[in-house]
């Protein structure tokens, strides 16, 4: 009987451990469903993503050099701030129908890879290109793409936006433009790719020109000119190139800023006075006066629900940022007493934040608050940063820094730890697209 118990007994255990052992086993099983490598760009501190890019292989000699295509993507991974490249690319990246040496590729520290193929006969290209988790041997995304030689930045930029929406749900902003107001003393109207290649003059007037704003649609620029000897408001539809005068009241028409569905702008107005913060639409009627009293109130932008818009008042002594609803009402303070010059902002596309120019040290740097006034940070500290704006999809701000002797157009990522200049000619106030091509 005792024998029989302990049998009994040894027989329990023996079925606890098994079903420990089941359990670890079910554990180890599901743990590759939890393990999908994905970017958290929420945690201010969070490690890079290790990410190989493998040079793109091509059956033929041509115009276009696979290790080209491949820096282009890389650029693009790295100036998110979220990625750290990880070398040697030049390990297998396997064949058109087969998989990357996963093996290889993972003593690297590799955690996504990306290959790729190509052919370009004459002026037509097609590529195809992957996305691969090492670890886990398995492909994410795969994309095959066709068009002429002559875009093949285009199309990189296009996969790497994909890679974007796959590893952080939402699409990377490579495929944008940034326009800007060159340092040519007539001020014209650029634009380049988010990256400064395919810089495109904008505008010819021959005079003065400020403030670049896109439409929701990029299909057309508004933009305040001194052409007709006032700071008037202008558009210019960029399937023509042709500009139009869209408000042009005595004094000030400036800094306009499209609501987010594009059927309102916001700007400063003077037509009655001092500055003041008026909606219109965009074929220039007035909708509302926002803002009264005796400060001088510009720089309107637009929170990315419609519903607010934070601007610019002296009215306290000093340049500092306020909020009022976008349908008027009270103005709220959002920086913080003590600081002495804020000016510039721009609401992040998530809504949580406000970029904008502080003047610390007596220099101007680029800062972000919430948009509550709170957690105040400082991005810049050399030369003078101002004229922040973000990127479409939040990652990236870009501004105007003379920090290498003239003034250029910078990039840098969300937490500023990545800065770089971007536009091939002097040039200040860039304005990003806010759509994907």
């Amino acid at each position: 009987m005792a024998l029989t118990c302990r049998i009994i007994r040894l027989s329990g255990w023996l079925c606890f451990f098994r079903v420990i052992s089941i359990l670890c086993l079910m554990i180890l099983i599901e743990r590759p469903v939890y393990c999908q490598i994905y970017v958290d760009i929420d945690k201010p501190k969070v490690a890079k993503m290790p990410v190989a890019v493998a040079d793109l292989q091509s059956s033929q000699p041509g115009p276009l050099n696979g290790r080209h295509l491949a820096g282009i993507i890389k650029n693009d991974l790295y100036l998110t701030g979220l990625f750290q490249t990880v070398e040697p690319t030049s390990l297998p990246s396997g064949t058109p129908t087969g998989e990357p040496d996963f093996e290889s590729w993972s003593q690297t520290g590799a955690q996504a890879l990306i290959t790729g193929f190509f052919q370009a006969n004459g002026d037509q290209l097609v590529a195809e290109m992957r996305l691969y988790e090492v670890p886990m041997k398995k492909m994410l995304l795969g994309k095959r793409f066709t068009g002429r030689t002559g875009d093949h930045r285009q199309i990189m930029h296009k996969f790497a936006d994909h890679v974007m929406a796959q590893l952080d749900k939402i699409p990377g902003c490579f495929s944008s433009r940034i326009a800007f107001v060159d340092a040519s003393q007539s001020r014209e109207i650029f634009s380049m790719d988010f990256d400064g290649h395919d810089l495109r003059q904008m505008t010819r007037t021959g005079a003065l020109n400020l403030s670049p704003e896109w439409s929701p649609d990029r299909g057309s620029i508004v933009f305040t000119s001194y052409v007709n000897r006032n700071p008037d408001l202008w558009g210019l539809d960029l399937a023509t190139l042709r500009s139009y005068p869209i408000s042009a009241r005595p004094g000030i028409n400036a800094s306009a800023r499209y609501s987010p569905d594009g059927g309102r702008i916001a700007l400063s107005l003077s037509a009655k006075g001092i500055p003041k913060i008026f909606t219109i639409t965009p074929q220039g009627h007035i909708i509302k006066v926002l803002t009264n009293g005796r400060g001088n109130d510009i720089s309107p932008t637009w929170s990315p629900d419609g519903s607010a818009i934070a601007y610019v008042s002296d009215h306290a002594g000093t340049p500092q940022i306020y909020v009022i609803p976008a349908e008027g009402g009270p103005p709220k303070r959002l920086t913080p007493a003590g600081s002495k010059y804020n000016t510039d902002p721009d609401w992040s596309p998530q809504g949580d934040l406000l970029a904008f120019t502080s003047r610390i040290d007596g220099r101007f740097q680029i800062c972000t608050m919430r948009t509550d006034g709170t957690d105040f940070r400082v991005l810049t500290n050399k030369g003078a940063n101002e004229d922040p704006a973000w990127s479409p999809d939040g990652r990236m701000i870009t501004f105007t820094s003379n920090r290498d002797g003239k003034k250029l157009i910078y990039l840098m990522d969300a937490r500023g730890e990545i800065q770089v200049p971007i536009s091939p000619i002097s040039g200040k106030t860039p304005a990003w697209s806010r759509n994907f091509r």
